[in-house]
């Protein structure tokens, strides 16, 4: 019997084709990364992205409130029928020198 040919093994062809992803960064406590002192420019940038990821947070619930609120709930009613759902770390990653930020928050209907 003839031995049989070896087929060449397929270059590594996937691996040359992903495009590196950038690492992704947890934050257990982004309150208290809000509130620090920063000493260098990646530092100042996280903290302020921290503060517009909270804002933004802040903002969906007053707003949630308010509707509520024009539809004559009181914020009994409220607290009593809805809950914010927070993720528990805030995620994000640098992305060629910018800071990007995931801090999805819900608000759900309690009784769902």
């Amino acid at each position: 019997m003839a031995a049989r040919k070896q087929k060449p093994a397929e270059a590594a062809a996937s691996a040359d084709h992903i495009p590196e992803q950038p690492v992704i960064h947890y934050l257990p406590n982004p309150v208290t990364v809000a509130a620090m002192t920063p000493r260098t420019r990646d530092e100042i940038a996280i903290r302020d992205a921290v503060r517009k990821a909270l804002t933004e947070v802040e903002t969906l619930v007053m707003d949630f409130v308010a509707e509520k609120k024009s539809e004559r709930l009181s914020d009994a009613d409220i607290d009593e029928l809805f809950v914010v759902e927070l993720p528990i770390q805030l995620r994000y990653r640098n992305d060629g020198g910018r800071i990007r930020m995931s801090y999805e928050a819900a608000i759900v209907d309690r009784q769902a």
